[in-house]
């Protein structure tokens, strides 16, 4: 070939590739994947407001394929979210995020093979979008969720260490070397979650289960203690989906529903009841109908709020929060009896020192003295155990002494006073506490083992 007809056939691949690339940015897609509304869980509202994207959409415009996109993906439409994406991409825009949200779109749909693909397109751009400096380390976890997923165990460790900065990652990993018998290593990793989260469940019952399978029994009962005393739970989620989260208030009867909270907050109650009713009116879910019946109580309609709060019983049963609704409703129509009833029905459901400081005040007010210590009794064991459980020590002791000074008879709050004692390095005192609680319950069996414990240690 000479020299003028390779620098034809040069030109010619050139201006081909040209018109390859011009095709692909101004070729009108396909169209978008049918959306069966009668069958999503997803309000009208909504629906509308997404159908209006999709007739406002430009299909040169990447900003309004995203834009759709993030909408679809909101409320779990990830078919539709990811031919997006796939416009977005062909349109080639400087902000390359999207990249990140199309990675995301393929494992929801469990095409992992996809997802890694589109991660390791964000891994090799070194993109800092959407996470800022972790959007590799959270795409290589992604990464590495997949390979467990598919049960391919070397490939998911790999990925995971190569995301030392995240907590799941590193939480991961030592799940898998726990797994495969390596507790040693598990424990090293466990100790610097544990150094900068002391308070996760997790965390802490995983140390307990490492320990116990290297033989230390001490140090695996304290770990599991710890996790007793612990409400902090590992977030499940990727941090986009606290866009997902802001994306469904902006939209629909929800848009609404945070209007009227928004104006609760500015003392503009009545404004708020409005909104919320239409809130309510659109689509009923449980918390905007409870909410609505607050602010019917506080803008002085008991009759309206126990209506609201009947109806969602009868529609999802029972909850405290209802039933509380009920009970301030049924003291401002001058129904103590009632009252009473449905807050005692809500502690079986869900115990809070609030609810047992109303039904202290209700047998106040009718001359109970008995009956009044009592519930203010458990008001403070109720609070020192919220304490005790977030391992606030010093005030669940506070508390639960109030407890047992104010009504003497209740096995739990000498039990978690004992607990609290022990804790804290007072052994005579946890096993007086201790001795009191089998006094009342000779059955309890924590704290038999409290007081076995304790005749242990003072053996020593």
């Amino acid at each position: 070939m000479t020299g003028l007809q390779r620098l034809l056939v040069a030109g010619i691949a050139l201006e081909l590739a040209g018109l390859c690339f011009w095709w692909r940015r101004h070729s009108r897609p396909g169209p978008l994947p049918q959306v069966d509304w009668s069958v999503c869980m997803i309000e009208g509202t909504v629906a509308d407001e997404i159908r209006e994207m999709e007739k406002r959409l430009q299909p040169g415009n990447p900003a309004g394929w995203s834009e759709l996109a993030a909408a679809y993906r909101a409320f779990g439409l990830f078919p539709q979210a990811e031919y997006c994406y796939r416009q977005v991409d062909k349109l080639s825009p400087e902000d390359r995020s999207y990249l990140y949200y199309w990675a995301e779109c393929a494992d929801l749909m469990g095409r992992t093979r996809e997802a890694t693909k589109r991660y390791r397109q964000v891994i090799d751009a070194k993109l800092t979008v959407p996470l800022g400096t972790r959007t590799i380390q959270y795409s290589w976890l992604n990464i590495g969720q997949d390979r467990l997923r598919e049960e391919n165990v070397p490939a998911a460790m790999d990925a995971l260490r190569k995301a030392p900065d995240i907590p799941r990652a590193k939480f991961l990993l030592a799940r898998v070397l726990m797994r495969s018998g390596r507790a040693k290593e598990a424990i090293a990793l466990l100790d610097d979650l544990l150094r900068d989260f002391p308070g996760v469940i997790e965390y802490n019952q995983m140390k307990s289960w490492a320990e116990n399978e290297l033989g230390d029994q001490d140090a695996a009962q304290e770990f599991y203690e710890r996790s007793l005393r612990s409400r902090q739970e590992l977030s499940k989620w990727d941090p986009t989906y606290q866009e997902v989260l802001e994306r469904r208030k902006t939209m629909g009867s929800q848009a609404w529903h945070e209007k009227s909270l928004q104006l609760e907050t500015q003392g503009k109650l009545q404004d708020a009841l409005e909104w919320s009713r239409k809130a309510v009116q659109a689509f009923w879910a449980e918390d905007r109908a409870q909410e609505l019946a607050r602010l019917e109580l506080l803008t002085g309609h008991p009759e309206e709020a126990i209506t609201l709060a009947e109806e969602c019983v009868k529609r999802v049963g029972a909850a405290a929060k209802t039933l509380d609704i009920i009970g301030v409703a049924s003291v401002q129509l001058g129904d103590r009896a009632r009252a009473q009833r449905v807050w005692e029905q809500a502690i079986e459901l869900e115990p809070t020192p609030n609810l047992y400081g109303k039904l202290a005040e209700l047998r106040r007010l009718a001359d109970d003295a008995v009956g009044a210590a009592r519930y203010w009794s458990l008001e403070q064991y109720q609070t020192g155990k919220d304490a005790w459980l977030n391992n606030d020590l010093a005030g669940a002791r506070e508390h639960l002494e109030k407890a047992v000074a104010l009504y003497d008879g209740h096995a739990h709050s000498w039990f978690y006073l004992g607990e609290t004692r022990r804790f804290l390095g007072d052994i005579p005192g946890a096993e007086a506490a201790y001795r009191r609680c089998l006094q009342i319950n000779p059955d309890h069996g924590r704290a038999l083992r409290g007081l076995e414990r304790m005749r242990k240690i003072s053996s020593k």
